[in-house]
């Protein structure tokens, strides 16, 4: 058996002597197997791009097996002789199972027919292994499953209807490209990708179904790593409020869709520089959005409404309760503003929601309500750098303001 993962290799003598570790992890391969002709004698290679030889360890000089940290994918080996421990990182599900073959090794209850002897034994180096792949056609699928060393997959042009989940176990990819099938949704799994900087969506069936999953959204790692999200041409018609939670997004294309409003959440994802909203319903914009710094947007082919239809829009609320309101509206504004983090397992869910879905005044402060807002026009050229726009249309949109106070509302 063989284990694609990153591995330091301690040497414990070179504690004695002062000598301090490199503490750097190496991509490697550790590789199972037994002895030719001697069943029960078992070895483990250790084989990384510096050492292309590899380091051969017997399983019978293992002294211990640290698993405190096997949930996060570490793990430690010590071997008695010689005295080196090598310190796994890897993908949790593929570490769990060589360290239970491993643990079958040493108690002696492995089948013969599970390992390969040393002579069949086979170790590639990750250097030739391969981090591309392009499938054309689904004969193509490879029958063992992808390769866990991926790091770019594209799989453009083939009418697949459902999301292959056998691709949430490549850890390593940083670049998807599933555009041009009829994906409908992406699991809540996908969320989990902690290396994923680009994602390619476009020409799918996504929004098809009117309530659609966008839970992976919420994922912890996607959200720190994807820089690029393309969900062109697809059937959306309702952007998530939830699509701030890639507050590292630098690009984000939904040009070609039929969506009516963007969320005013949009305007909390201040790494956002590239935005194509173009060939879609949209009559007015968020003012959250003059908050981004803005490079490029494209705004051509929308149903922006002329300045003298606009209508300005309010319920029954004074102007008192544009900064009076009740206590847990006062609390929530704080922890906006001052970015105190929060989370389901430090506060209730439903105040977690309640805080995600504020909106964004015309000043940069959260507002709790939604209650009052006014629809106001704003030269697109005074916030955003460039611009593509209609040539038949003034270079001015409505956007919708929210305002903390009646400060902001009289300006």
């Amino acid at each position: 058996m063989k284990l694609f993962c990153q591995v330091e290799v301690v040497n414990r003598l070179h504690a004695n002597v002062n000598i301090r570790t490199s503490g750097k992890y190496l991509k490697s391969t550790l590789a199972l197997g037994k002895e030719p002709k001697r069943d029960k004698d078992f070895f483990l290679i250790h084989f990384s791009s510096s050492n292309k030889n590899g380091n051969k360890y017997k399983v019978k000089s293992i002294k211990q097996v640290f698993v405190k940290c096997l949930n996060e994918g570490k793990a430690t080996i010590r071997f008695e002789e010689p005295p080196h421990d090598l310190c796994i990182k890897c993908e949790v599900i593929q570490l769990k199972s060589f360290l239970r073959l491993l643990k079958s090794c040493i108690t002696g209850e492995t089948s013969c027919t599970q390992l390969k002897t040393l002579s069949n034994l086979n170790v590639t180096s990750l250097n030739n292994a391969p981090v591309k792949m392009t499938i054309h056609d689904r004969s193509e699928f490879p029958v063992k499953g992808f390769p866990r060393t991926l790091e770019y997959l594209n799989i453009t042009g083939l009418k697949l209807c459902n999301f292959r989940r056998d691709i949430l176990l490549l850890s390593r990819l940083v670049v998807l490209d599933l555009s041009n099938n009829e994906i409908e949704y992406l699991p809540p799994e996908f969320g989990r990708m902690n290396n994923l900087r680009e994602l390619y969506l476009s020409k799918n069936n996504i929004g098809r179904n009117i309530k659609n999953d966008w839970r992976w959204l919420l994922g912890p790692q996607i959200s720190k790593t994807l820089k690029l999200l393309d969900i062109s041409e697809n059937k959306i018609r309702h952007l998530p409020k939830g699509i701030w939670k890639l507050y590292n997004l630098v690009t984000l294309k939904v040009n070609k869709n039929e969506i009516c409003k963007i969320p005013t959440t949009i305007g909390r994802i201040q790494t956002l520089r590239y935005l194509d909203i173009s060939q879609n319903n949209l009559k007015t914009l968020p003012c959250s959005l003059m908050q981004c710094h803005l490079e490029h947007i494209d705004l051509s082919s929308n149903d922006f409404t002329s300045g003298h239809e606009l209508k300005p829009m309010q319920n029954k609320c004074g102007m008192w309760d544009l900064y009076i309101n009740s206590l847990v509206h006062i609390s929530c504004k704080a922890v906006l503003k001052n970015k105190i983090y929060y989370a389901p397992n430090v506060i209730p869910w439903t105040l977690v929601e309640f805080l995600d879905n504020a909106n964004m005044c015309v000043c940069g402060n959260p507002v709790i309500t939604d209650e009052f807002y006014v629809i106001r026009e704003f030269e697109l050229k005074d916030y955003f750098r460039v611009i593509l726009f209609d040539n038949n249309r003034s270079n001015s949109v409505g956007f919708e303001c929210f305002f903390c106070s009646s400060k902001c509302f009289t300006k």
